[in-house]
């Protein structure tokens, strides 16, 4: 009875393989069935893209145009690819959360390992957010003031330049403490799904900045004496700064970076938008971030050439629309502490073993409580550092690029060790079959063990990864995670290496 019902595993189900049981540990019904398409673009978008762009510019300086440009297509098919593996990898084991993934696969070793490791990305993401939104917005009064009292509008506002020109930039803490006091009340929402709307918000304000350098680029060429071309030939091959080549890698692969939120996202996708996750991906990564990153990293290396600096906004002057970005990205990057927040308290709290302590962590008073003690202490870590440039190029080189390219292919390639463990068991059974006791005559010796129309596209990884269905799958999804793996260890190691002689 015991062998008939393995058979009947094998052959009879609808799955593409016999995946294991979904377990519910580590996961919790927060959110659960509220997203959808379009909410899941627009939080993965927030994600992906921040103020990072920013420094694309320096990158394409850095490593030239050439090289820029195939680094970031290389990440951004690299990036697609793994954001597709964990979701992949979580929906075959169940469990929502990168820390319960890993120790799924890979054993409890290794998940103590990526949960430090997540849990240092994210706190440095938000640090870094919170030292961006107080550089940005703590002087953007006294930039859009001087836009407009030194432009061609200043003598029809003169009496209002003379009483509040110039004005004087913000104390940094105290710019700090108004950002954590607005977005506190966003930290404490229940899932990110609720968080759309000032996700929008976030996208909205980066769709600003790329209008404004798109139009500011579009000045440029039509304003060339020689013609547009001209413009593009004098920009377009500038020998490679050797120093800081392989600093700028690092850099594109952070600004791609939005793998933290992606397990939630998923678990909080509709029954009908699953098999659209995807989808998802593929339009955020390859339909959104990468032609706008190769616009913002040409467009402002065009406009400025080899002597622009890691901020393109701090090469406009009195410019009253790079001002309003300025101001605008600030409070992009506000807007972005909230979902960091809401990612890492579901970091945190999925890797409690106490039920009740996750489900009081879970009520108002612990969400309360959770984005009140992250905010402080992330606030305190950006009053005390000045500039995160240098931790931003060695979180690049190390936690990032393990977290969003190595976790993903060693997640991926163990589901497909699994996979394929299965596969062997249901094809010794089926040989097995017409020796045991009971077996019915009837059933034809030829029947399929696994079908390979079964395999790819169904079950429940379903929208998210292909399942391999033949050989040639086989080889192309272990050599993918192969290729990945091994590219990102040696970005990181060569950026690192960089890094380090920089010093």
């Amino acid at each position: 009875m015991a062998s008939a019902m393995s058979m009947s595993s094998c052959q009879g189900s609808s799955l593409p393989l016999p995946l294991r049981r979904r377990s519910t540990s580590g996961s919790s019904d927060v959110g659960e069935g509220q997203g959808t398409f379009g909410s899941s673009v627009v939080s993965l978008s927030a994600s992906a893209m921040g103020s990072g762009v920013l420094a694309l510019p320096r990158v394409f300086a850095s490593c030239g145009v050439r090289w820029g440009l195939v680094f970031l297509v290389v990440f951004s098919v690299w990036v697609d690819i793994s954001l597709r593996w964990a979701v992949a990898c979580g929906r075959y084991s169940g469990r929502r959360g990168f820390y319960e993934n890993a120790k799924f696969f890979l054993g409890p070793e290794v998940a103590r390992a990526v949960h430090c490791s997540q849990i240092l990305l994210l706190f440095g993401g938000i640090v870094t957010v919170f030292v961006t939104a107080a550089s940005l917005l703590a002087c953007c009064a006294q930039e859009i003031l001087a836009s407009l009292c030194t432009g061609d509008l200043s003598d029809s506002l003169q009496p209002f330049c003379q009483a509040v020109h110039p004005a004087n930039c913000m104390p940094r803490e105290r710019v700090l403490l108004l950002i954590a006091l607005l977005v506190f009340p966003w930290a404490c929402q229940k899932s990110l799904a609720a968080l759309t709307g000032i996700s929008m918000l976030s996208f909205c304000c980066l769709l600003y900045f790329f209008l404004v350098l798109l139009f500011r680029l579009g000045g440029a060429l039509l304003s060339s004496a020689e013609g547009p071309w001209s413009f593009f030939r004098c920009h377009a091959s500038p020998a490679p700064e050797i120093e800081a080549f392989w600093q700028g890698p690092p850099v594109l692969l952070m600004s791609l970076l939005c793998h933290t939120p992606i397990l939630q996202l998923d678990a909080e996708l509709r029954a009908d938008s699953k098999q659209h996750i995807g989808r998802v991906v593929h339009t955020v990564i390859l339909g959104t971030a990468l032609p706008l990153y190769i616009l913002v990293g040409l467009g402002g290396f065009w406009l400025h050439g080899m002597a622009v600096s890691s901020n393109i906004l701090e090469d406009f002057h009195q410019d009253v629309l790079m001002a309003v970005a300025r101001m605008t990205l600030g409070f992009m990057s506000v807007a972005k502490l909230a979902s960091a927040v809401v990612t890492l308290r579901e970091a945190l709290i999925g890797s409690l073993h106490q039920p009740q302590l996750r489900r009081w962590l879970r009520s108002s008073p612990g969400r309360a409580l959770n984005a009140a003690v992250v905010l402080s202490l992330t606030a305190l870590a950006a009053s005390a550092m000045g500039s995160l440039s240098s931790v931003l190029s060695l979180t690049g080189s190390t936690v990032g690029v393990l977290f969003s390219l190595c976790l993903p292919a060693a997640l991926h390639a163990a589901l497909l060790r699994d996979l394929a463990a299965k596969r062997r068991g249901c094809q010794e059974e089926s040989l097995l079959e017409p020796l045991l006791p009971g077996s019915s005559s009837a059933t034809p010796s030829h029947s399929p063990v696994i079908a390979s129309r079964t395999v790819t596209g169904s079950g429940a990884v379903a929208g998210a990864m292909a399942l391999p269905s033949s050989r040639r799958d086989w080889l192309w999804q272990w050599a993918a995670c192969s290729a990945v793996f091994a590219g990102g260890l040696s970005i990181g190691s060569l950026g690192l290496v960089s890094w380090l002689n920089a010093l």
